[in-house]
């Protein structure tokens, strides 16, 4: 595991994302074995011979990002999947991931990570929708720990898995018998991905929901019927209310045509909403932003699947939202500002880490990403979190910090613990699998693609 190390961040202009302490244009922040231990106006004469002192003159430092949604098991597609007939994300997702192995559950995570690091991604619920046994969730375990980073492992069911076949429910009480809280590092926690009542049959869902509960897992689920309802204009998310589904131990994903009714369902639960703007205006809808956030629904931002293709280029998703809802709506409720809440503790808040990260606060962890403010797309500025939002890149990134340890430095991937590169074995486990895959009859062994499949769970 990486070492940690205290660290002095001097001369930095700091946006907190913590109303008591707000935005410091030139602060200092400390860090004692991974915890912000102050972040303060820039002193001088400041003694500090017992830590690592990083020199952030010219630079904004935020907290790091958080992502409540994202497919980390097919990142390996990513290149696959494609706009030629029969490439589609479903297509390629339902041809290849029965042919998954182990290493491919590992490294597919591992990349990801490591894309998630190089966008100042320090948070990333991992939603899992093809375990196919107790083995593929332990080994996206170990690749999140080893990644450095913070998250979430929700469990789901194997990839196009019968509906009336539930989660392995026993495996969910064990997993966190294998992983006690010591072997975890105070960085991950398990949920549970559920298909809910519009892809499974009562006895299922049920089942589900009573055992995720009794077990105290938060649930997260797809709400993506416009996928397969031509003319959809209702999420059914007021049939949830009514059966007891909705809570504040769960996450709906997308609801691009949620109702008025919908969302007053999902505010008055206080459910939360994990929205993936960029696959959802790919393949979905415009993502209902600005009418979410305006009934007071707790909303945060996701990346969703590296395969579609997308990237973790955080800061340029925010541009587009923040201009598609401008041009949408013409309301003035989604800014720049509220953007990088959403994209830092108000996604901390929706996994239940907002004690823990989301804000530059005295007693939280250091989940911290420092951006050199001099580059030439951010000069000259004025207001740094419009700046980071209408023009910033996620090639700013100088520093990604995790809680205490250091990822990224001067713009470059620190090497991990372990001597393989994750980009490298990607491709190559990315190979294999096609190789495997065409062996078996479900690939073609040249370019062409196979026939399209039916949408469903992305």
């Amino acid at each position: 595991m990486r070492q940690r190390h205290d660290l002095l961040i001097v001369g930095t202009h700091v946006i907190s994302m913590d109303p008591a302490i707000g935005d410091i244009p030139c602060a200092d922040l400390l860090v004692r074995d991974g915890q912000i231990i102050d972040v303060s106006p820039h002193d001088a004469g400041r003694e500090a011979d017992d830590v690592q002192i990083i020199d952030a003159a010219g630079t904004v430092t935020l907290p790091g990002f958080v992502d409540t949604h994202w497919h980390l098991w097919n990142s390996l597609l990513r290149g696959t999947v494609g706009d030629r007939p029969g490439t589609d994300y479903f297509t390629v997702k339902r041809a290849l991931a029965p042919h998954f192995e182990l290493d491919d559950f590992y490294w597919a995570a591992r990349f990801g990570l490591a894309e998630a690091i190089s966008g100042g991604i320090t948070t990333v619920h991992n939603f899992d929708h093809n375990v196919r046994g107790p083995q593929d969730a332990d080994a996206n375990v170990r690749a999140h720990l080893d990644s450095g980073l913070r998250g979430r492992f929700s469990y789901g069911p194997p990839d196009s898995a019968a509906s009336a076949t539930t989660n392995d429910l026993d495996d969910l009480a064990a997993l966190r018998a294998r992983w006690p809280g010591d072997r975890l590092d105070g960085r991950l926690d398990f949920g549970v991905a559920l298909r809910g009542p519009y892809r499974t049959p009562p006895e299922v869902y049920e089942r589900e929901w009573a055992t995720a509960r009794s077990l105290g897992l938060p649930i997260t689920m797809h709400c993506d019927r416009c996928l397969r309802e031509e003319g959809c204009r209702s999420c059914g998310l007021v049939r949830l209310e009514e059966l007891g589904l909705l809570g504040a131990d769960v996450q709906i994903v997308h609801a691009v045509h949620a109702s008025g009714q919908d969302i007053q369902a999902l505010a008055r639960t206080r459910t939360r909403v994990s929205l993936s703007p960029m696959t959802e205006m790919r393949t979905m809808g415009f993502p209902l932003l600005t009418e979410l956030l305006e009934a007071g629904v707790q909303v945060s931002l996701s990346l969703d699947t590296l395969a579609m293709p997308t990237s973790a280029d955080i800061l340029g998703h925010l541009r587009t939202i923040v201009s598609v809802e401008a041009a949408r709506t013409g309301s003035s409720t989604v800014t720049p500002r509220r953007l990088l809440q959403l994209a830092t503790i108000d996604g901390a808040k929706d996994l239940g880490l907002d004690d823990r990260v989301g804000s530059l606060t005295p007693g939280k962890r250091a989940d911290i990403v420092i951006l050199r403010s001099t580059d030439i797309n951010l000069v000259p500025s004025g207001d740094p979190v419009e700046a980071l939002v209408y023009t910033g890149q996620i090639d700013n990134i100088d520093t990604v910090i995790a809680d205490g340890r250091i990822l990224r430095r001067h713009g470059r991937l620190e090497p991990a613990d372990d001597a393989e590169n994750p980009v490298l074995m990607a491709a190559t486990r990315r190979d294999a699998l096609l190789r495997r895959a065409a062996a078996a009859g479900d690939w073609p062994a040249h370019d062409t693609p196979p026939k399209p499949a039916d949408q469903g769970n992305p």
